[in-house]
């Protein structure tokens, strides 16, 4: 049995791809804080009520039941979206901020670190409750 594909697991795993995908922003916004004429950009905050929504299946089910999902998902790709016009910009036009970054970047890892905690807690708990400890 896969818990990938249940449902409290999925969403975990959502969020952590997600925060991957956000880590890979910061840094490459870090990464061109010299860069003339560079603005920095972020992804779309993280909706849970939108999961599933834009899911890709690869397997079709059919649904008895109205709430019922579709099927399994691919990992989705989040959108990028332009970081709102900064008031500070460099004699380059560069309009990366290093400190607020960093902060975004110090979130991130926190965030990370807490899917990382739910799920493992989660699994110790499905483990527990099939009697295998």
């Amino acid at each position: 049995m896969d818990i990938g594909k249940l449902g409290m697991f999925a969403n975990l795993k959502e969020k952590m791809d997600w925060l991957t995908q956000r880590q890979e922003v910061i840094a490459q916004n870090i990464a061109n804080s010299d860069t003339p004429n560079y603005r920095a950009s972020d992804l779309k905050e993280f909706d849970p009520k939108n999961i599933g929504r834009d899911r890709q299946f690869i397997l079709a089910m059919q649904a008895t039941t109205p709430g019922h999902t579709q099927g399994l998902h691919k990992p989705q790709n989040f959108k990028d979206e332009e970081v709102r016009k900064n008031y500070e910009v460099a004699p380059g036009k560069n309009a990366v901020i290093l400190e607020e970054q960093m902060v975004k970047m110090n979130e991130n890892q926190v965030d990370y670190q807490t899917m990382t905690r739910l799920y493992a807690k989660q699994k110790s708990m499905f483990i527990s409750a099939l009697g295998r400890v």
